[in-house]
């Protein structure tokens, strides 16, 4: 630091620029419990699962880097007598998860039978061995979890 600098304080009025600067601008807040803002595109929340859509295939158990993903199904005969495989379970155990959406990559459906990009980040609980381990009930009938909210877009 030059001796000049010291003596004409030059940071301290960088800073004061910046302040003056977002001192006039609207406030960006939202009231959050009963507001919130979308979350971005790339935003992983809650997972969700469609039964109907999956083949079974086991494949995002088996991408899962930390086996946090558990599925037991049989075969059963349909009406038609063709072989059906049938889910037994579908567990996810969201204490360990590292949201890294691997597992939504490996599926093979279009569209996915399961997917993180649900725009839901309300996962707080008190209960955490109930609530962070999620079942198929859970990931398949989730919103009563989700707290009602208005959404709001950023800017108004």
């Amino acid at each position: 630091m030059s001796f000049w600098d010291s003596i004409l304080l030059l940071d301290i009025f960088t800073g004061l620029r910046t302040t003056a600067k977002h001192l006039f601008r609207k406030a960006d807040t939202v009231e959050y419990p009963e507001q919130a803002r979308v979350p971005s595109d790339r935003f992983r929340g809650m997972f969700r699962l469609d039964e109907e859509r999956c083949i079974k295939c086991t494949l995002c158990a088996i991408e899962c880097p930390i086996n946090i993903i558990f599925i037991d199904w049989h075969n059963e005969k349909n009406e038609l007598g063709k072989n059906e495989k049938v889910l037994d379970r579908f567990d996810l155990d969201l204490k360990r998860c590292m949201f890294c959406g691997l597992c939504e990559d490996a599926c093979p459906t279009n569209p996915k039978s399961i997917w993180l990009k649900t725009k839901t980040y309300e996962l707080g609980t008190y209960e955490r061995d109930d609530a962070l381990y999620l079942d198929i009930r859970k990931l398949t009938k989730w919103d009563h979890n989700v707290k009602p909210f208005t959404i709001v877009e950023k800017g108004e």
